[in-house]
């Protein structure tokens, strides 16, 4: 096999998910984590530890390294479903207490037994969630992953809506006699599914906006995967820096990228490579479009699009205001549906509030959708050329006449660069531009 070959194909996001081999960084979350589990003990309460961040950024990996030092102080951990939080059968199967709390007949006597010659039988009554919680002498940990859906439609179900309600405001405010503390996380909306259950003041220590590694920390991760996993010979140097500098800190990519060259390091002894390295990189570069295809696979393409141009002349990384993505879905789509898309961008983690404003999360991922809209345009300039008819604007995106909801982009565009900058920043900027992320 060439040493320029590919050898193996890219990653799936799937494969991405979960704990990661070696773990770097992260400290002042994990310190505040344990001094919030510490409080907790001493004062016999408890409350909700959120996480928030952008897809790929590293939050099950981090409820993993959180969990493990729950466990080396002697709490109770257990990884909960969704309807835990007011199904008490869920509960009870999370906990591993399905037997302790089953539901058994017992015969019940009566004062007058003798007198009428008969008994009866009863069913001990079900147990609910607080009372489960309230039930044990060890404190407890509760992980909730994807609670971004909390607050959903039907999630919880009407029926359940209050217990669910009661439930959380019970470990929030620390009332169920008992360390519990429930430690969530979730993409950029999971404040807000909070908020919807009336769970929206969290203290500064126990509230995260998680953003990319820090560049020590990145490093670090990649040198574990090409030393201890690759078993790579000599100086990992050169190979850190280039990965490095696609990667930019963003926690999948450093776990793809490492993950690919351990993999070419094992298959040539160890032995550091031009070719061996240009191999790593196409594999990233190719497993990483799919990541981003992935992300956009819910929405029509034209959707897509829309998105894209409005937002082609933000620097990489770089914030922006809601109207200037709004106005371009209003002017293809009307209000209603532009609201609708909006948040749904939202939801999947394609866009993720900044602040006061919002941006790209994964910055490598903005600079994709240019990409993608610049080939799409080439595309469409191409038929038209061979059909001999022009393709109206609105069938690629926005359309380009100004409606009532036309708001000046310049306004828009706080951080809008001049065409010379603009070429430039093409690729991913330095961490040091972006805003509104917690390193």
């Amino acid at each position: 096999m060439a040493e320029s070959q590919r050898p193996f194909a890219p990653l799936t996001a799937a494969t991405d998910r979960g704990p990661t081999r070696y773990f770097h960084g992260r400290k002042k979350i994990l310190d505040d984590f344990a001094e919030l589990a510490e409080r907790a003990i001493h004062s016999n309460s408890g409350t909700i530890f959120l996480i928030q961040g952008a897809p790929g950024v590293g939050k099950t990996a981090l409820l993993n390294e959180c969990e493990k030092r729950a466990k080396a102080c002697e709490w109770e951990v257990a990884n909960i479903e969704m309807g835990a939080l007011w199904d008490p059968n869920i509960l009870l199967a999370s906990l591993g207490l399905g037997e302790k709390y089953k539901g058994t007949e017992r015969s019940t006597q009566v004062g007058f037994k003798d007198f009428l010659g008969w008994g009866f039988k009863s069913i001990r009554p079900q147990p609910t969630v607080r009372n489960i919680l309230k039930d044990g002498s060890k404190p407890l940990l509760l992980i909730l992953d994807e609670a971004q859906v909390l607050g959903d439609d039907q999630v919880p179900p009407n029926d359940y809506r209050s217990t669910a309600i009661g439930v959380l405001e019970a470990i929030h405010n620390g009332k169920l006699e008992r360390p519990v503390v429930l430690l969530a996380a979730g993409l950029g909306t999971t404040l807000a599914s909070f908020g919807s259950l009336k769970i929206s003041r969290f203290a500064e220590d126990c509230f995260v906006e998680l953003g990319a590694l820090g560049k020590e920390d990145e490093r670090a991760v990649i040198q574990d995967w090409l030393t201890k996993e690759g078993g790579a010979k000599g100086d990992p140097t050169a190979w850190i820096d280039t990965i490095a500098n696609e990667t930019h800190g963003w926690p999948r990519h450093v776990h793809a990228y490492s993950k690919h060259a351990s993999k070419q390091l094992q298959m040539s002894g160890g032995v550091m490579t031009p070719g061996g390295l240009n191999a790593v990189l196409e594999a990233g570069q190719e497993g990483r479009k799919v990541y981003y295809k992935q992300r956009v696979a819910d929405f029509d393409g034209d959707e897509v699009i829309c998105l894209a141009e409005s937002i082609v002349d933000i620097g990489v990384g770089m914030p922006f205001k809601k109207e200037l993505v709004e106005v371009s879905l209003i002017e293809k789509y009307g209000p209603e549906k532009a609201d609708k898309l909006f948040q749904e961008f939202l939801e999947k983690g394609v866009i993720a509030t900044d602040g006061f404003l919002y941006s790209v999360p994964i910055p490598s991922m903005h600079d994709w959708m240019r990409s993608e809209l610049e080939w799409t345009q080439e595309r469409t300039r191409s038929l038209e050329e061979t059909h001999g008819r022009s393709t109206p604007a609105k069938t690629i995106g926005a359309a380009q006449e100004v409606s009532s909801f036309t708001i000046d982009r310049g306004e828009c565009n706080t951080h809008k660069q001049p065409p010379q900058s603009t070429k430039k920043d093409r690729g991913v900027q330095g961490r040091d531009s972006y805003s509104g992320l917690e390193r």
